[in-house]
């Protein structure tokens, strides 16, 4: 496996999709609700979709934020999703980043039933599973995955991936922290 593939917008938009559907949910017509330029230093984008999501009988208009930044995401950020929805005419607010999320914004995220998910290298989630030697990847690895990022009842911070499946459920729990 060589290098990793840039995250552009269309990259982004279409990792996001597979891994809602990959974790169960049924994914509606995506539409592209608003893009920017981050500003600087961060040198990366935020680009906002709207979906309708389904899981059994849960049926909802999820406002979806992608930002591709290298520093660490802020409450700020995840303020602002929670803001956004009526103005998408979503019900609730999925952030998707390539960094990290400062313990303040998972806190925020709880509070406010916003889910965080987290862009990862797939060999790095390859390595840390157990299933091979780190450094020897199957052909069918994917270059990204996606790690939800949540408080344990305890209230330190965790970072699961998104199981194929069962994955909707943990995506769910998230809503319910507000």
């Amino acid at each position: 496996m060589g290098e990793l593939p840039n995250v552009t917008r269309e990259y982004f938009q279409i990792l996001v999709i597979r891994e809602l559907r990959k974790a169960g949910f049924e994914v509606g017509d995506v539409r592209v609700h608003r893009r920017s330029e981050l500003p600087e230093p961060q040198r990366g984008f935020v680009m906002e979709l709207t979906a309708p999501l389904a899981h059994a009988a849960w049926h909802k208009r999820a406002l979806v934020a992608c930002r591709r930044q290298d520093d660490a995401v802020g409450r700020d950020v995840v303020d602002a999703v929670g803001a956004r929805l009526t103005d998408a005419r979503a019900e609730v607010g999925i952030l998707f980043a390539t960094a990290d999320f400062h313990s303040e914004a998972v806190a925020a995220a709880q509070h406010a039933g916003v889910a965080l998910l987290r862009v990862i290298d797939g060999r790095k989630a390859y390595d840390g599973s157990g299933y091979s030697a780190p450094g020897h990847y199957p052909a069918w690895l994917p270059a990204h995955t996606v790690e939800v990022v949540d408080q344990d009842a305890g209230g330190l911070i965790r970072a699961r991936l998104l199981p194929a499946g069962g994955g909707a459920a943990m995506v769910l729990a998230a809503f319910e922290g507000g």
